[in-house]
């Protein structure tokens, strides 16, 4: 098992997710469409990834990756660029009657070098071709979904950070209108009688798709897919899962120092942990005899909490930006500067008081923290659910609050 730090992982150095893939092909074999729901981290991608790379008998499984699409025309042409690699999937995309434009793009750019053409140059492409007549081509791509994949095979679409593009496009002019527009027609493709039971969709994100359309009152046309929660790894998983990389790297530590670890982190999110190992490895130049106490506690606070955590956890701070509207994002930061403070939290009454935000926004920007992973209630106080991603708040974005 290798300890891959900064990509997707699959196959073997996938661990720990037998079970979650197991229940999501069940869903999936049922007919059903899922909304995946998940934290940042936790390995939402690397699942979606497994469930292309092993796909069950007689599916044909393609991921599509929204982050960087900017509109509905986009998103489109990213799914016909993924179903166009295959080229029993472009046969049959072929004989849609597509916008000349389209035809050709597709029909030139298979032409030489199939293995050459990437799948984004090509999603570009065919994003130009398709111009604003988007919704007649998802139209005719619809009708001709309803004939594919073949008799006795079954498809599914992976949708990868869709909830990222959503929020882009609420940000628009036109964005609440562009929206609908989109969710209503992969509404109308999940809800096709000829393509039930043949053809599934798998949405997936790392921030809340609900939060963001409950804003805008567009939840309904998401209130067909099953939802599926992928969390953090619990305590006997990440401590089996820190011995059996131990034993892959020889770097194996006892029991007393797997515990500090996860004491530390509080919440075992499998990167945290693949980050924590790494760090520690590098600390004592690779020989466990030298982990310690101190070296343990050192690469916690010098190291991954404190500014060379940043690259590795910014995006906390960066998703805010996308997921909230600015009022929900000022409470949110009120929420977080109070909450690092202590492991414990700050009592929600308290951190209201002092937002004058209003208490629909303060519970609206809870409620999405809550749903994206930073912070849990317990009782009367909110804290964060990872103690390292309270210890980096703290030390390098909570400015100006006293210890």
């Amino acid at each position: 098992m290798r300890n891959i730090t900064g990509q997707a992982v699959i196959g073997e150095d996938l661990y720990g997710r037998e079970s979650e893939l197991e229940l999501l092909w069940e869903k999936l074999e049922q007919g059903e469409h899922v909304l995946m729901l998940a934290p940042r981290r936790v390995g939402k991608t690397s699942l979606m990834l497994e469930l292309r790379r092993e796909p069950r008998e007689n599916w044909d499984v393609f991921y599509v990756d929204v982050e960087g699409t900017e509109d509905s025309a986009d998103c489109l042409a990213a799914i016909v660029a993924a179903l166009a690699k295959n080229p029993e999937y472009r046969r049959g995309i072929e004989k849609i009657p597509f916008a000349k434009a389209a035809v050709d793009t597709l029909k030139s750019t298979f032409s030489f070098s199939e293995v050459s053409v990437s799948t984004e140059k090509l999603r570009i492409e065919l994003k130009r071709a398709i111009g604003r007549d988007w919704k007649r081509t998802a139209d005719e791509l619809l009708e001709r979904l309803e004939s594919l994949p073949d008799p006795g095979r079954n498809l599914l679409i992976i949708l990868d950070e869709f909830p990222i593009l959503v929020s882009r496009m609420l940000k628009t002019p036109e964005g609440k209108h562009d929206v609908e527009l989109l969710l209503s027609g992969l509404r109308r493709w999940r809800q096709s009688p000829q393509m039930r039971g043949k053809v599934c969709t798998l949405i997936g994100g790392s921030i809340g798709l609900e939060g963001i359309l409950r804003r805008f009152a567009l939840s309904g046309l998401i209130n067909d897919l099953a939802p599926f929660h992928l969390d953090s790894w619990n305590r006997d998983v990440a401590v089996k899962f820190l011995e059996e990389l131990g034993d892959s790297y020889d770097f194996r530590m006892d029991e007393r120092a797997v515990s500090q670890i996860l004491d530390l982190l509080s919440d075992p999110v499998p990167y945290h942990l693949q980050l924590f190992f790494s760090t520690l490895r590098q600390f004592c130049n690779g020989d466990p005899s030298r982990v310690s106490e101190s070296a343990i506690e050192r690469c916690f606070t010098e190291r991954l909490a404190g500014p060379g955590g940043t690259p590795h956890l910014d995006h906390y701070a960066a998703r805010l930006e996308i997921m909230l509207d600015a009022d929900e994002r000022e409470a949110a930061h009120d929420i977080l500067n109070h909450a690092c403070r202590r492991r414990e939290g700050a009592r929600i009454s308290d951190i209201e008081k002092l937002t004058r935000r209003g208490e629909s926004v303060f519970l609206s920007a809870l409620r999405n923290l809550e749903s994206d992973g930073y912070v849990r209630r317990d009782g009367s106080y909110v804290c964060f659910r990872s103690n390292l991603l309270r210890e980096w708040w703290r030390k390098n974005r909570s400015e100006g609050m006293e210890p």
